[in-house]
Order: C-alpha cells, then sequence, then structure tokens
C-alpha cells in the first residue's frame, strides 16, 4: 500500500460541482433523513454520504452498476444517493429490516459469511455501511464478497476506529484520571453495538489482501462539529431507536407533515456541523475509517 492512498488534506473536497448544487443537495439528505431516522443517527450518515461523494467524483457521468450495500437495514440510505434503485442490491441478516429494505431495492435475507449473495450477479461496487465489523467471520465475509465482484469492482467499508468509543467529554475526563474506568465504559459501548472487529488500517488491509483485495484508498471521519452534536443527541435518539425494535420504524416519520420551515433551525446546525468530514486516516480525532479497495 503507498503512502499517497492516504488522504493528507481536504482541500480538493469540491469534486468540480457547483457549490450551490452540491448545498441544495445536502439540504435534501438531511431534510430527508431528518423525516425518517434520530438525528443522531441523521448526523453520522450524512458524514458518510459525503464521503461518498468524495469517492465518486470520477463517476458522476458513469455511475458504477450494479450496486450491493453489505447490512443495507431498511435500504434508505441507498435512495439518497443513488437514483437508479433498480440497479440497488441489499443484504441483512435481519427479517423486519428486509421487509422495508424491498420497498425501496432488491433486498434479501442474506448472511454473507455463509453464502455468496445474489448469484450469480456480479457487482461493480459493495458498500458496508457500518456493516462488516459486526460480522463474527469477517475472513468468510470478505471472500464471499470477492466473489460476487466484478474484475473492476470497488468495496468501500465504513468501519469504526478502534478508539471511537474513548472519544468525549467523559470518556476522555476519565482516560486522564481513570483509565481502566474508560476502558470499562468503552467496552460496554463496543459490546451493546456487537464491533468483533475494531482494526487499525494495517490490520484491515491484511484481511482485505489475504481475501482477495488490494487496499487502494483510505479516509477518515473525524469532523469535531459533528461528533459533538452526535455525542450530544445521543441520548435524545436512544427512544427513537427503541422505538424502531419494538414498531419497525422510527418516530421520526411524523416530521414527514411538518412543513421545512420548521426543520430550518436544526437544519443550519446540522450543515454547520458537517463542514469538511473528511480527514487524514491517522488524525487523532477520527472515530470512523472509510477503505477502498479493489480486486487483486
Amino acid at each position: 500500500m503507498k503512502d499517497s492512498i492516504f488522504i493528507s488534506n481536504n482541500s480538493s473536497y469540491s469534486n468540480g460541482q457547483d457549490p450551490k448544487w452540491r448545498d441544495l443537495r445536502l439540504t435534501r439528505w438531511i431534510v430527508q433523513y431528518l423525516r425518517h431516522a434520530p438525528i443522531s443517527l441523521v448526523i453520522r450518515e450524512m458524514n458518510r454520504l459525503l464521503a461518498l461523494e468524495l469517492i465518486h467524483m470520477d463517476d458522476l457521468k458513469h455511475p458504477r452498476t450494479p450496486v450491493l450495500d453489505v447490512g443495507c437495514g431498511d435500504g434508505f440510505f441507498c435512495t439518497l444517493y443513488r437514483n437508479d434503485l433498480q440497479e440497488v442490491y441489499g443484504v441483512d441478516i435481519s427479517a423486519k429490516e428486509i421487509c422495508q429494505a424491498e420497498k425501496r431495492i432488491k433486498a434479501a435475507l442474506t448472511d454473507v459469511s455463509m453464502e455468496v449473495p445474489f448469484q450469480p450477479i456480479l457487482f461493480h461496487e459493495i458498500i458496508g455501511n457500518c456493516s462488516l465489523e459486526h460480522i463474527r467471520n469477517i475472513d468468510k465475509a470478505i471472500i464471499n464478497l470477492r466473489r460476487c465482484s466484478a474484475t473492476d469492482a470497488r468495496l468501500i467499508m465504513f468501519v469504526p476506529a478502534p478508539d471511537w468509543a474513548f472519544q468525549g467529554i467523559i470518556q476522555r475526563f476519565l482516560l486522564r484520571f481513570s483509565p481502566r474506568l474508560a476502558m470499562m465504559v468503552s467496552g460496554a459501548f463496543n459490546g451493546v453495538f456487537q464491533h468483533w472487529h475494531l482494526y487499525r488500517i494495517p490490520v484491515w488491509q491484511s484481511i482485505l489482501e489475504t481475501n482477495g483485495w488490494e487496499l487502494t484508498q483510505v479516509y477518515g471521519l473525524g469532523s469535531s462539529r459533528s461528533e459533538f452534536l452526535y455525542r450530544l443527541f445521543t441520548p435524545f435518539s436512544i427512544p427513537g431507536f427503541i422505538f424502531k425494535t419494538m414498531f419497525g420504524i422510527y418516530p421520526n416519520r411524523i416530521l414527514q407533515w411538518i412543513p421545512e420551515l420548521f426543520l430550518l433551525p436544526i437544519l443550519k446546525i446540522l450543515k454547520w456541523a458537517l463542514q469538511n468530514p473528511v480527514v487524514s486516516s491517522d488524525d487523532p480525532k477520527v472515530y470512523e475509517f472509510v477503505i477502498v479497495a479493489e480486486p487483486k
């Protein structure tokens, strides 16, 4: 892996698009997601969408299709960044999520660590939106994704940085005065989210190369503004996640009947927080890696 694949700054993060057009698209993304999911999830997903926009800068005229979304959930994420949803496929291990995803994309109940999805289709882009770290048998999953990839495919993985759970004011305080307690809190967070794999880039590189992929680019997501808001709003978002567990949808759906004008204050705050989300992968503020790989 060459050093040049690491992004040291985001000065080129305009991808040649008109700034007004990009601002309008970001506004649309935020409003649609606010009317779908709790605000803490909105913040995380917006950062990922902006990272995808950067990765896709060379594909604007000829998007890669078909696309496989690994761990697609309810399929909503794909509806924002893809216009050709007929070419979007998704897999998940939750039957409830797949039932919703089938209304938006071509979805199937599949464990990629057990089987190759959608045979004999070969995908030109595969996206793991914070899903692969939850798969216990990661090697088998990576191998199966390689088996369903085209020769010119691209794998994009969003995975948590190993120290993500140590960020935040409280955790920094505990790390300074009680590292053992900070580690217990971090372990509890990762246990709740079932993070089987929390690795630094060289380890991910080794896993990918062992299983048929070559790492080509690495980014970091580490905006201090969005991370602050994420942690601020997470306690208020927990009831929304519980609601979905019980009823299958987020209560934010009620905001579909609220005029956009009333969402303007939070919209402005989020747009302020989402400025320049992509940073160097070795930035100490990084809470998530964006890993791009191609078949060997």
